[in-house]
């Protein structure tokens, strides 16, 4: 037994330099040791099953074929998900070539996205969309004609029943397929714009904010939290912020807003030291609140933030233990942000400058929000139904 593990090490050992090549890629994207030495032992194997071709000149096609016989061969989930991570990583991040390569059609939407701007998410979002109505029909989208998009949308609408927001994004993800890809008139499907729901948010007091966030224990999930009420963020911007975005002089943040629209916004004094000390927990040079990985060892040297998710975790566990009886998300804390301003006597519309608002409509609603116009307009209604009681007699 210890004479074949010797052979296959010494077969591993063949290819020093991709596997040092792989090796380095992990160390750089920031894995932990532990996982390292996992995706290492999975490439290892993969490496002995190409026979005599090395690494470098292996095909998509020999990946997915020993990925297809070590399930075949009754592997562990655990061992089979390392080698599907490990291997579709090192064709990714070292050979830089597409695990999934996509269609001509597909990086066609993909550049006239990128040409008009829109974000990485949006486009992921986009070509999600695409995707899903050509796996309803199991048919390429440039092969569908009107009236099977159409029943699409009766489909996700009537008999999935999603929520109106999820539609409208597949609707305008393929909207854009048809008009700006496919050169298609899409007034042809019939297919409408959801109506808007007209839904007031709910409004945390600020005892309420102090109370969640009081239940956060992590500093750089407590800090970021802070800041997005602090200075009315949303979450993915929060996330984003650079060391580099804060003006101490000015006492201002820089934020890269939603669809490429910057704007600054004071920086309160109280929130500083919460930040200060943050950044002091791992002194990256370049995010404020960076991804630091299992075991919270790679806050230095990675070159990725915070992952959203962690911090709507994080903010849904101090909800949920602070007793707060309200519905409410981490977006409920801008919100509370705008609300709070109002009722303060800051102005619509400086609120809607620096809520990054382009319209004043949607700033316009907190106006219904704040204590001071409820309890006014409470009041006139009182004074004129008074004598309501009269007609009884």
């Amino acid at each position: 037994m210890s004479e074949k593990n010797n052979k296959k090490s010494k077969e591993c050992q063949s290819f020093p330099e991709e596997r040092e090549a792989f090796q380095f890629a992990l160390a750089k994207v920031g894995f932990v040791p532990g996982t390292q030495v996992a995706y290492l032992r999975a490439f290892d194997r993969f490496c002995i099953r190409l026979d005599r071709k090395t690494p470098s000149l292996a095909t998509l096609k020999d990946g997915r074929r020993y990925l297809t016989e070590l399930k075949q061969s009754g592997a562990s989930n655990t061992i089979y998900s390392h080698a599907a991570a490990a291997i579709r990583f090192f064709f990714e991040e070292v050979r830089k070539i597409e695990w999934k390569p996509i269609s001509p059609l597909q990086k066609r939407f993909v550049e006239d996205m990128r040409l008009r701007g829109f974000s990485s998410r949006t486009q992921d979002s986009y070509v999600r969309s695409v995707t899903g109505l050509a796996s309803y029909y199991n048919l390429s989208p440039d092969l569908l004609n009107e009236e099977q998009i159409r029943n699409y949308f009766v489909y996700l609408t009537c008999e999935r029943k999603l929520a109106r927001p999820t539609i409208t994004i597949a609707l305008c993800g393929i909207k854009y397929f048809y008009e700006k890809t496919l050169k298609r008139d899409w007034s042809l499907t019939g297919v409408p714009v959801p109506k808007r729901q007209n839904r007031l948010p709910v409004v945390l007091s600020r005892n309420e904010v102090h109370t969640i966030l009081s239940e956060i224990r992590m500093l750089r999930h407590s800090a970021c939290l802070g800041l997005i009420y602090s200075c009315g963020l949303r979450l993915g911007e929060a996330c984003a912020v650079k060391v580099t975005d804060i003006d101490r002089a000015r006492r201002l943040l820089h934020v890269h807003g939603k669809g490429a629209k910057d704007r600054y916004v004071p920086l309160p004094p109280a929130i500083m030291p919460l930040l200060d000390q943050c950044w002091r927990s791992h002194r990256n040079p370049q995010w404020l609140f960076p991804w630091v990985g299992r075991g919270g060892r790679q806050g230095q040297i990675t070159d990725r933030h915070v992952p959203i998710s962690s911090v709507q975790q994080a903010f849904r566990k101090a909800y949920l233990e602070s007793g707060v009886s309200k519905k409410v998300s981490v977006h409920s804390l801008r919100h509370a942000y705008a609300t709070h301003l109002l009722e303060a006597g800051v102005s619509l519309r400086q609120i809607q400058r620096w809520l990054g608002h382009s319209s004043s409509s949607m700033t316009a609603r907190y106006a219904q929000l704040t204590e001071q116009s409820t309890h006014a307009a409470g009041k006139i209604l009182d004074k004129l139904m008074d004598d309501i009681s009269d007609l009884s007699s």
